[in-house]
């Protein structure tokens, strides 16, 4: 994988038990401290907003959905009224 330019900087305090767990995470990791606490937020991030996307439906949610859309669609009347219309101001070659 190529090289990304890493030119932002992201400040922050810690307690020294935290910053000790670190460093060995990031020892025994084989990386610096910065590059490990970068690669473990990046993923959490990316975690986190993947479960973000993630629609989660209940098991009666999930067969209300399936049954709706299971049936002919069928438009309502305002719906067929808006078809009429473009259909009437449409015209086709």
């Amino acid at each position: 994988m190529g090289a990304v330019a890493v030119n932002e900087r992201l400040d922050l305090k810690l307690s020294a038990a935290d910053k000790h767990l670190l460093a060995q995470g990031a020892a025994i990791e084989g990386l610096s401290m910065a590059a490990f606490v970068r690669l473990a937020a990046r993923q959490r991030a990316a975690e986190a907003v993947q479960r973000e996307k993630q629609l989660a439906l209940s098991q009666r949610d999930f067969a209300a959905f399936q049954a709706a859309i299971s049936q002919p669609f069928s438009p309502n009347p305002a719906l067929q009224e808006a078809l009429e219309q473009a259909r009437t101001r449409v015209s086709r070659v």
